[in-house]
């Protein structure tokens, strides 16, 4: 009865795949040439994660379903294995997501260096072109490798094409119009930006201090909604594993029903305060595209 509970659990988790990583259960594949790169890759190379989307979904739900068969084993509850399973799936995403985000941070708050920088070299008499390839060898860390990127692409391709590669990487509002105003500068001339850049340095700063007020002032809810989440199903479980009344209920269908209202009261609670405290992203207006929300 635990192995059928355990499979049970394993291909409910598989197709909650789908909910927790956005990716659909594929009954037959296309071919890989005819196949564009899935949004799910596209979040993963964001992340600075090598690891392919099968990769990631498999390993997600192998961990998900081993810590739902311990839990399950350690209280004899399958109901609480399922809910565990289903929050260790939820695991790799969130850690992942973070360090998109942290990422994404570091880029952005670079930003104001790095333009203060490249006036200091357009003022220096030195050419836009040299100055960016600078930018890639003594810019602002997070920036460093996009411009030894652009280094490498102008020198195949040509300086527009590069930056617009540069700019499709990085992929957020900020460098849209920073990388806009590069190259208008590209074709009439550096010395008619220098001003402009010095503007988006500072709005770029101003913008940086309020979004790191607001995400300090949330910190304290954020971690408070995942405590109440969380400990009421550490408690379940505790109480399952030594006590048999406890186990015995949660084990019959009325158990299985209060588990299922808990979590998915739960995952509510969690997906509307994750809502409410989300800071709007801007637009992409420049490309067409949402800005990153994060």
């Amino acid at each position: 009865m635990t192995l059928l509970a355990g499979f049970s659990a394993a291909a409910f988790i598989y197709f909650g795949v789908g909910l927790i990583v956005g990716v659909r259960p594929r009954l037959m594949r296309r071919s890989s040439a005819s196949r564009p790169a899935s949004p799910l890759a596209d979040w993963l190379t964001q992340a600075g994660v090598a690891v392919a989307p099968a990769q990631f979904v498999l390993v997600s739900a192998l961990g998900a379903v081993l810590v739902g068969l311990a839990v399950q084993a350690v209280t004899q509850v399958a109901p609480l294995g399922m809910v565990a399973g289903l929050a260790t799936l939820a695991g790799p995403r969130t850690l992942f997501a973070r360090r998109r985000r942290q990422m994404h941070t570091e880029r952005v708050a670079a930003w104001p260096d790095a333009i203060r920088d490249l006036v200091t070299h357009l003022r220096a008499a030195m050419s836009l072109h040299a100055g960016l390839v600078e930018l890639g060898r003594t810019g602002p860390v997070p920036l460093r490798s996009h411009f030894v990127r652009y280094r490498d692409l102008a020198a195949a391709l040509d300086q527009r094409s590069a930056l617009e590669a540069v700019r499709d990487e990085l992929a957020d509002p900020l460098s849209d119009r920073i990388i806009e105003v590069l190259l208008i500068a590209l074709e009439q001339g550096s010395s008619i930006v220098v001003d402009i850049l010095d503007d988006l340095a500072r709005s770029a700063t101003n913008d940086l201090q309020l979004i790191e007020e607001i995400e300090t002032a949330q910190l304290e809810t954020r971690i408070e909604s995942v405590g109440a989440t969380v400990l009421p199903f550490v408690v379940l479980a505790f109480l399952c594993a030594t006590a048999p009344g406890y186990r015995d209920f949660y084990s019959s269908p009325a158990g299985w029903f209060v588990v299922a209202i808990g979590g998915v009261s739960s995952l509510v609670g969690l997906v509307v305060i994750s809502r409410l405290s989300r800071i709007p992203g801007e637009d992409r207006i420049l490309i067409g595209q949402p800005g990153d929300a994060t």
